[in-house]
């Protein structure tokens, strides 16, 4: 019955020793509350459904698993994925209309843009000396 939770923990832990860069969004009592809020705010204001947090940081495990891992019974932790090529693009979309988002959404908002942004940066770096990583990945814990 709690498979799910196992199994998600397990390859965050997996992802995290294997490349993880920890950053913390901060602390939200219903983190998917939160994220749908802000993607609403988002698409009124005109960002692209591809670029709205919720379609990434709730994406689940990798595609490229060859087997069904089934999901946390509580939502809890949560897999997101971004491929890196849609960092860029994501966080100039979000500092572009940091400015007219609700002021309750704007601190969490250009947090990620920061992030998205420093991502962008390492993975042009990577690129440089060789590396393939393409994807960021994201733990939402509730």
């Amino acid at each position: 019955m709690y498979a799910g939770n196992a199994y998600y923990s397990a390859l965050q832990h997996i992802i995290d020793n294997h490349a993880g860069d920890p950053y913390d969004l901060g602390v939200f009592s219903s983190p998917g509350r939160f994220f749908g809020l802000l993607d609403d705010e988002l698409r009124r204001l005109g960002v692209p459904a591809e670029l709205l947090p919720g379609t990434f940081l709730y994406a689940g495990p990798p595609r490229e698993i060859p087997f069904r891992i089934p999901y946390p019974v509580d939502g809890s932790p949560e897999i997101g994925r971004l491929p890196l090529e849609r960092a860029k693009p994501a966080a100039d979309a979000y500092r572009a209309v940091a400015d007219r988002v609700a002021g309750d959404l704007r601190y969490e908002l250009e947090q990620l843009a920061g992030i998205l942004r420093t991502e962008h940066d390492e993975w042009q770096t990577a690129l440089r000396h060789g590396w393939t990583m393409d994807t960021v990945f994201f733990s939402i814990r509730g």
